[in-house]
This record gives C-alpha cells, structure tokens and sequence, in this order.
C-alpha cells in the first residue's frame, strides 16, 4: 500500500514536472531505508507542483484583467516628424512658388498684372476702334491723322511691342523679337496687357483707335472677353505687290527687323490665314468700313475721315 502510494505521487511529479531529466526510479521503494525520504520528497514535489499551478493561473488571470493603458496624447517623437514634414514642403513646395511669383512680377516691370488699378478702370465705358490692313497698307499714316480730327488715342501694337521688346531686363523681350523677326504673331496675353497699360495711362480719354489688332480671331475674343467691345474696324483693302513696294521703300529709312523680303512674305500669309477672318467676323456684324488703298494717299484719308464723321462726327 506505501509502496503504490509513493509510486503515484513520484509519477505524478513526474508529469508535472517534465524537465526532470531522470525519472524517479520505483526500484527504490523497496529499499526502507530510503522509503521515509522519498515518501516526504514526492509529497514536497506534489505540493511544489500545485503552488506552481496555482502561481501561474493567477498571473494569467491578472494579465486577463489587467486594462490596457490608454494614450494621452501624441508622442513627442511624433510631433517633431509632422513638423519636419512640414517643413520640408515649405522648404521645397511653398518658398520657391513665392520666391517665383515675386520674381515674376519684377519682371514684368511695364506689363501689368491684374491689379487693383486694371480692376476698377472703365474699360467698357471706353469706345474702341480696331484699325486692320496687311502690312504697308497705311494704317499707321490714316490713324495719326484720326487723331488728329477726332480725339483718339492712337495705340500701335506693333510699336508697344518693339518697345517692350528694348526696355531693359523685360522678361518678353527675346521672345517678342523672335515672333516678330519670324513674322508670327506674338502671343496675346502680352499685347492685350500692353494694350490695357496703356489706355489706363489715358483715363482722360473716351476714344482709343488700335492699330494692327487683333491679328487673329482668338485676340479679338480675348480682348472684347477682358477688355472692351470695338465699336467699328477700319479695313484698308490693298494688294499685295502694292504692299511689297512700300514695304521696301520704308525699309530703306525704318531700321525695323521686320521690312526685308523673307519677313515681309511671311507676314502677308499670316495676315490672309490668321488676321482676315477676323474682318470676316465683323463683317457679319455689319462693323467694318472697308477702305481702297489704291488711291492717293489723300484720297484714301477723305475716304476714311468722312466714314469716322458719320459715327463720331467732328473734334
């Protein structure tokens, strides 16, 4: 009976305890010397075993219980990465877009932006008059003489080109040169700007007469959409080899880039594909007077002087 006691409690042991490397062998029992020891060594075991049990369901029902701790807030580590994050975007994104836009705008020097002052100008309330014609027709000629007998502001927007073109550190200056040299038609941001800083430098004046605009359907939208509607286009009709020769004949004296016989070919395509249609277009809107150039020059300002006087009549 001792001797099966003590054989269970050392299995038992045995299995609650599986590190053991040796078992403890049940030969021994038999020997009463050593049965006493072993009895209380197996009991020891026993009890060892279940305070260890014991130990470890009570950790894990602690662990079980236990709440997990809650963040106040974010880190401090975390709060210095947004905020590396947002600086390097500043540093990269937002510094060189502003740094940009002010050098932009030193740059445009005497084309002006939209500011406050183009807001509230009364452009709509001013009356325009487009005057067009393929290049050495004498618009340039008839317009100073309008001037002079109706109270217009002559506006050249070939000349204000070229003028922006010289005025030093203009950031269009090699680009107008290039489109003008190449008998292309610059593009009309720039020229309606021109325009625009012009006429304000004039508030005094209800009378603007430009000369060589628009040279395209898509300036004409651009400057009614923005600026104003015209009132009339002069048209002054004339052929080409008429053209030609006073072309070259003011090349001689004009020291314009522009007067030589590549350019002035080139500049006659452009007026017949880009700048007639816009004659067209207004011509459906019964707004052009139409001019014959082959007459003599004073024959050709009677001509014109006497059309304005039916819309505007004297100074």
């Amino acid at each position: 009976m001792f001797s099966r006691t003590v054989a269970a409690c050392i299995k038992r042991a045995n299995r609650s305890l599986p590190a053991l490397r040796t078992p403890i062998a049940p030969k021994m029992y038999r020997n009463p010397s050593i049965a006493m020891p072993l009895q209380l060594q197996a009991r020891q075991i026993q009890y060892s075993s279940k305070k260890h049990n014991s130990e470890n369901k009570e950790e894990q029902g602690n662990a079980g219980s236990e709440k997990p701790k809650v963040r106040s807030g974010p880190t401090a580590p975390a709060l210095m990465a947004v905020l590396s994050i947002f600086v390097a975007a500043y540093i990269t994104l937002i510094k060189p877009a502003l740094e940009e836009k002010k050098k932009k705008s030193q740059e445009d020097g005497g084309i002006p932006s939209d500011d406050e002052a183009a807001k509230t100008f009364p452009f709509k309330e001013k009356t325009v008059v487009f005057v067009l014609g393929g290049p050495g027709s004498g618009k340039g000629t008839n317009s100073a003489k309008l001037v002079k007998d109706f109270g217009f502001v002559h506006m050249c927007a070939g000349d204000l080109l070229r003028a922006e073109q010289k005025r030093p550190g203009s950031k269009y200056g090699e680009l107008i040169a290039n489109y003008i040299r190449e008998g292309q038609i610059v593009p009309h941001e720039i020229t309606i700007k021109l325009l625009r800083n012009m006429m304000m430098e004039h508030p005094e004046s209800d009378r603007f007469l430009i000369d060589g605009f628009p040279r395209n359907v898509v300036q004409a939208k651009a400057f009614e959409d923005t600026v104003t509607r015209c009132e009339k286009v002069i048209y002054y009709e004339c052929p080409e080899n008429v053209m030609l020769e006073r072309l070259l004949k003011r090349g001689e004296s004009s020291g314009r880039s522009d007067d030589n016989i590549e350019s002035i070919r080139k500049r006659f395509r452009v007026f017949t594909q880009d700048s007639y249609p816009v004659i067209e277009n207004y011509l459906k809107d019964d707004k052009v007077i139409t001019i014959n150039c082959q007459k003599s020059p004073e024959d050709v300002y009677a001509q014109t002087k006497a059309e304005m006087a039916k819309i505007f009549g004297s100074k």
